[in-house]
């Protein structure tokens, strides 16, 4: 960025107290920076109020026209506008990765470098921007277009929801698309983290009447709520509320500031919980129960302990699902103690690991098991383990590289499409031919 984070967060500080007040999270949370409903609200803002918040705001865009995409000349907010319903992106979005990446919402004097590259598409901290994509029009367009490639082509990129990643030396987990849409645009923390400031300052959800996080009910009425991401959350099992709170917090709110709030998900156990009706124990997982027997449960070495006490209208929502039988539900990775050979776990199925770069990417944060081999011979032995959808390989012999796509690897000739699809070259892993050719061949990637 060409501009300090330091001179950007100022500008910040100054201009959140021009715009409405705004409820915001308490701390940058690296697994959730936005929702995917905030990310693809394409109708946030019309062309007019996109123009209004810029000159709110006093920066030079106010007033900046330029050649847009179709050669035509527009205003900087009618471009915003257009990239927005052309690829069904929040303005708002765009015009905060505006701001993250040049500052260029509040900049009053802006460089025509910052014209030119103004939302760090197809720029790169080591290296040259491609060229082709210079120019303000086409760089609000291209990072429209990018991010809603990522929600319609997910197993092209690096980073998806609910994969383990390590983002900047630190243990990230997306929870949701948005959130790893942003971190294949920008990988790594610090611009998220600008980002949501930005976004928090600036667009966060409306402050309700009844304070985040607030646990609440009606007089006189049976049920309890917790106000949770601007919605209301009913708990529909005192067992599920009593894991985590207590009675005597549970505030009386009106009938009319509770209604305002939209009806959200189900308070419910934990996933992999364990708990206990009468003398059965069953695991939940997702959607599920899955029966557990005694014998199971304490070769696996669960603790009694962990077992919550339950009622049958507790789990009555969960669908009865297949009985565990293997020491492993949730997944593991055992090794051979003798072959020495990496097997991953799961149920009654292992599959072998065959190479460590696939250990290394799939597996980063995951402990080994040794075990006899004895003991890996009672399980079913399932197909190899191929690297994970979005992963980046090329052999030493070729300078082809390719993205990993349903298991298939697909070709991408042209380094432009690779930096357009804001792939990263340091993120290419060096695989043996033998080792890309687990996977089946796939289409060219063409944009």
């Amino acid at each position: 960025m060409s501009k300090s984070s330091n001179y950007i967060l100022f500008i910040i500080l100054i201009f959140t107290f021009l715009l409405p007040l705004r409820v915001r999270a308490c701390s940058f949370d690296p697994d959730y920076i936005i929702s995917d409903s905030e990310l693809t609200d394409f109708q946030s803002m019309d062309q007019a109020e996109i123009q209004n918040f810029l000159e709110i705001i006093g920066g030079a865009l106010k007033d900046y026209s330029t050649i847009d995409i179709n050669g035509q000349k527009k205003l900087a907010s009618e471009i915003i506008y257009m990239a927005s319903q052309e690829h069904k992106i929040n303005p708002q979005v765009l015009i905060a990765l505006l701001q993250k990446e040049k500052g260029l919402i509040s900049e009053k004097s802006p460089t025509d470098d910052e014209y030119n590259w103004a939302t760090g598409f197809a720029c790169y901290d080591h290296r040259g921007p491609v060229k082709r994509f210079r120019g303000f029009a086409i760089q609000v367009d291209r990072a429209a277009w990018r991010l809603n490639y990522f929600l319609e082509h997910p197993w092209e990129f690096t980073y998806r929801p609910g994969q383990i990643y390590r983002i900047s030396w630190r243990k990230v987990v997306p929870q949701n698309s948005a959130t790893a849409a942003l971190y294949n645009y920008t990988p790594h923390i610090k611009g998220n983290n600008l980002f949501w400031q930005i976004w928090q300052n600036w667009f966060a959800t409306e402050e309700g009447p009844i304070p985040e996080g607030s646990l609440v009910r009606i007089k006189n009425q049976a049920g309890i709520w917790l106000i949770q991401n601007n919605k209301r959350r009913p708990f529909h099992s005192a067992t599920v509320f009593l894991m985590n709170h207590q009675f005597k917090d549970v505030k009386i709110v009106n009938q009319n500031e509770l209604e305002g709030y939209e009806v959200g998900e189900v308070v419910g156990f934990p996933n992999y919980s364990l708990v206990s009706l009468g003398e059965k124990i069953f695991m939940l997982s997702n959607t599920e129960k899955r029966p557990i027997s005694y014998k199971m449960f304490r070769a696996i070495g669960f603790n009694p302990e962990e077992v919550i006490k339950v009622e049958e209208n507790d789990i009555a929502s969960y669908q009865i699902g297949e009985r565990i039988d293997s020491p492993y539900p949730t997944g593991a990775l055992l090794q051979d103690e003798d072959s020495k050979g990496v097997y991953y776990v799961k149920g009654n199925v292992k599959q072998p690991i065959v190479d460590i770069t696939i250990l290394d990417n799939n597996f980063p944060y995951n402990t080994i098991i040794k075990v006899s081999h004895k003991e890996l011979s009672k399980f079913e032995t399932g197909p190899q383990i191929k690297f994970r959808d979005g992963t980046l390989l090329k052999t030493p012999n070729s300078p082809t590289v390719y993205v990993i796509s349903h298991e298939k690897y697909c070709p991408i000739f042209s380094a432009e499409t690779f930096e357009a699809l804001g792939y990263q070259w340091d993120a290419i892993i060096n695989v043996r031919e033998d080792i890309l050719n687990l996977h089946s061949p796939g289409e060219i990637i063409k944009i």
